[in-house]
């Protein structure tokens, strides 16, 4: 095909030439090979150009094709979250309702306050039942708050819309734990020795540390109640999920190994 190019333009700046050196009755240069041998560079060199342009392309169409699957693997992501998101708030919207209808019948009506007692109780301990179980992130605070709510229960001097108050408030707070991420300090026993450690936590499915050397990493198991020890394995996730959390550094994707919600 090249070879084919090379003729015919040779033919064309022959013809033109003679066609010139007709009209003009000028005298046929000395050297024509030279005009052959310049047609033909300019020809190579212009091959050169259109390779160099069709790389770029094929290189800006790769490019556009990975940019395209990551946006549609993030829309369908984005919806699956959005879709989950409205069906906790119509729960929390529903459980809103309820909560008013029955705050609204302590205030009114003072003598259902004998029955709402036991049902606080319950609620109470629903609530100790529940962070018993639960993945064991920030313990001291969610054991001082459920305290507070056995100490004020029987005491007369807290009406029984204030105590309901302050148990719906920390069922609200412990709620909001399964959709958000918090990173905080603490404290961790490995091998009899209580380390310092930066502890990321994925709603209420998953908690993780990492000491600050980054030596030492883990998880906690619910399938052992347990916490499992990796010994610095995905101390570069970890970090890069600390810093998520603590605002600094923007949402990301991260490879840490997640337990699902049991059915």
């Amino acid at each position: 095909m090249k070879k084919s190019n090379i003729l015919l333009l040779l033919f064309f700046a022959i013809y033109s030439f003679s066609q010139e050196a007709i009209e003009n009755q000028t005298i046929v240069p000395e050297n024509p090979e030279s005009l052959v041998e310049d047609s033909i560079d300019l020809q190579s060199n212009t091959i050169k150009n259109l390779q160099k342009t069709q790389a770029q392309i094929d290189k800006l169409d790769e490019e556009s094709k990975k940019l395209t699957n990551e946006y549609k693997d993030t829309v369908v992501e984005y919806e699956i979250l959005n879709k989950y998101d409205n069906q906790l708030e119509k729960i929390t919207i529903s459980q809103a309702e309820e909560i008013a209808n029955i705050t609204k019948q302590i205030d009114d009506l003072d003598e259902t306050n004998k029955y709402v007692l036991p049902l606080l109780e319950r609620m109470v301990n629903t609530l100790r039942d529940l962070i018993e179980i639960d993945v064991p992130f920030l313990m001291d605070e969610r054991l001082a708050r459920l305290n507070e709510l056995e100490d004020i229960l029987f005491k007369a001097n807290f009406s029984t819309a204030e105590k309901f108050r302050k148990i719906y408030e920390a069922y609200q707070i412990e709620n909001e734990y399964g959709r958000t991420i918090e990173a905080y300090s603490g404290s961790i026993e490995i091998n009899n020795v209580n380390l310092a450690a930066q502890f990321f936590r994925l709603g209420r499915l998953n908690l993780y540390y990492m000491t600050p050397d980054g030596d030492e990493t883990g998880y906690w198991s619910k399938d052992t109640n347990d916490w499992v020890h990796l010994g610095g394995k995905y101390s570069d996730d970890i970090d890069a999920a600390l810093k998520i959390a603590y605002k600094q550094a923007p949402p990301d994707f991260i490879n840490l190994p997640v337990q699902g919600v049991e059915k």
